[in-house]
């Protein structure tokens, strides 16, 4: 069977009508606006936007700066770099309450951190009835807590982990987890230095790719219901001094979003410019950017709740000082008005 999943094959013309209607920005005027990223399919928005060219015909001059994790990422922005950010929900909460102007305008997508377990560990989950009882007997028969990779603490797949265990009872002593950039993570997880991962694609489908013995053992919703994913945020200095300029970017990202959902084929191309780097095959990333487990949307309106109760659960856990209220948080204006009030 194909890899690739239907949204992929989608008819041509189709996709052509969808793009064709997809809301198309105003010039905003010659502003650069410097992206920090943190580099996963799950913000393939931001690669359609460079590479299709729709910054530059809007008169954004956009620079994109890589980061191996969002951590990495807000320590830059605290030091006043970069006027926009593409990451997970979880390192702009822990950056606005550290005083850090960002405001959340736009999704990339909803409950895209997944777990995939490898060899043992997958094993224990098919023999087993619930994951406190997987990790169990894997601790059982290997005589070791099982190892699990996700990025550093305050980042979406740690919190959404620790959430997902503590929920279904797992005790602390039958895992550890491992901190680490994603192709750290990536790396160790095909290596089998680490018995599972909580990661968002292309991590997931890589690793199902390439090692036989690998499957998703807890999706998105089963480690957090509704889990907040990936978004794009600006600085409020930026959207008071360019407003026009932040409701541009956040209707190019609505746009890129419909792309990707109508043509996956054609935003690939944009990805593998930015992620393949020739390691990963363009079939490979087809597949990370059609994946049920990288639901694509660009309402931050549907992750509202979901933040609460993250944040709730970073502040229990010393991953975050204090809560953020939403308004605070949030600017839906951009969004809001694109789509014609809400």
């Amino acid at each position: 069977m194909s890899l690739v999943s239907r949204r992929a094959v989608l008819g041509g013309s189709l996709a052509a009508l969808s793009i064709a209607a997809a809301p198309k920005p105003a010039r905003a005027g010659a502003v650069t606006v410097e992206v920090g990223y943190v580099p996963f399919v799950t913000i393939a928005q931001l690669f359609v936007i460079a590479e299709e060219g729709w910054a530059k015909e809007a008169g954004i001059d956009l620079k994109p700066v890589r980061f191996s994790s969002g951590p990495a990422l807000i320590q830059a922005v605290a030091s006043g770099k970069f006027e926009a950010t593409y990451c997970a929900v979880s390192p702009v909460t822990v950056a606005r309450a550290a005083g850090v102007d960002l405001k959340i305008v736009a999704t990339n997508g909803i409950e895209s951190v997944s777990l995939v377990a490898g060899g043992p560990l997958s094993d224990a989950f098919g023999k087993a009835k619930s994951p406190a009882e997987a990790f169990a007997l894997f601790k059982s028969a290997h005589g070791r807590p099982a190892k699990l990779g996700a990025l550093p603490k305050g980042t979406i797949p740690d919190s959404a982990l620790r959430f997902y265990l503590e929920a279904n009872g797992v005790p602390a002593s039958d895992t550890e987890i491992l901190g680490q950039g994603e192709e750290q993570v990536r790396q160790a997880l095909l290596a089998k230095a680490i018995d599972g991962a909580a990661m968002p694609e292309p991590v997931i489908s890589i690793a199902l790719a390439k090692d036989p013995t690998a499957r998703v053992v807890a999706n998105g919703r089963q480690l957090l219901p509704g889990q907040p994913g990936f978004v794009l945020s600006l600085r409020e200095s930026f959207i008071k001094a360019h407003p026009e300029a932040a409701r541009t970017l956040v209707a190019l990202n609505d746009r890129a979003t419909e792309l990707i959902k109508t043509d996956p084929q054609r935003a690939v191309k944009s990805v593998l410019k930015h992620l393949g780097r020739g390691l990963i095959p363009e079939d490979v990333l087809l597949t990370a950017l059609t994946s049920p487990y990288n639901p694509v949307s660009s309402d931050p309106n549907l992750i509202l709740a979901s933040t609460e109760q993250l944040q709730d659960f970073q502040v229990r856990i010393g991953a975050q000082s204090r809560a953020i209220p939403n308004d605070e948080l949030f600017d839906l204006s951009f969004y809001n008005a694109l789509k014609g009030g809400r």
